[in-house]
């Protein structure tokens, strides 16, 4: 009797450990990842949209930020997010597009780029713009609150 109840709690405990911790890819750390952007801006001119911001300096986890690889800036057009609230990734991926992925200058400068926004066939159109910072080992932020413009009309 008893070794038919070794031999159960055996494969029990054999069970319990092959059930334990996180199945699935392995994922860095977040703690290394760029700040996202906190002064994203933008402004018509000359029928451009010049969206600017602040590089960040430091990771999630407060250490200084070494280098960037890029600068992702992506444009909603038709869905527009939330005012105020920086949105999640997936609410960006389904509702914006990519407009553009530019070399990041060093941690901590002011950048800006000029974006062309589509010729309106009617009227004044709203659109809204982020950012998300790829940081090394491609490590991402998270995405910047959106700036808000009015193209084709008054802005």
């Amino acid at each position: 009797m008893a070794r038919p109840r070794a031999t159960l709690l055996l494969a029990l405990a054999a069970v319990c450990l092959a059930a334990c911790g996180r199945k699935g890819p392995l994922e860095l750390p977040s703690g290394g990842a760029p700040l996202a952007a906190s002064d994203l801006a933008a402004a018509v001119e000359g029928g451009e949209v010049v969206l600017s911001w602040t590089n960040p300096a430091k990771t999630l986890a407060g250490r200084p930020l070494r280098e960037l690889a890029a600068v992702e800036i992506w444009v909603f057009e038709a869905s527009l997010p939330a005012a105020g609230a920086a949105p999640a990734a997936a609410e960006v991926e389904r509702s914006a597009r990519a407009a553009a992925k530019v070399p990041a200058a060093a941690p901590g400068l002011r950048m800006s780029y000029r974006f062309a926004p589509p010729v309106a066939p009617a009227g004044p159109k709203r659109l809204a713009f982020t950012v998300r910072f790829i940081g090394p080992g491609g490590r991402l932020s998270e995405f910047a609150a959106p700036a808000f413009v009015t193209v084709g009309g008054r802005s």
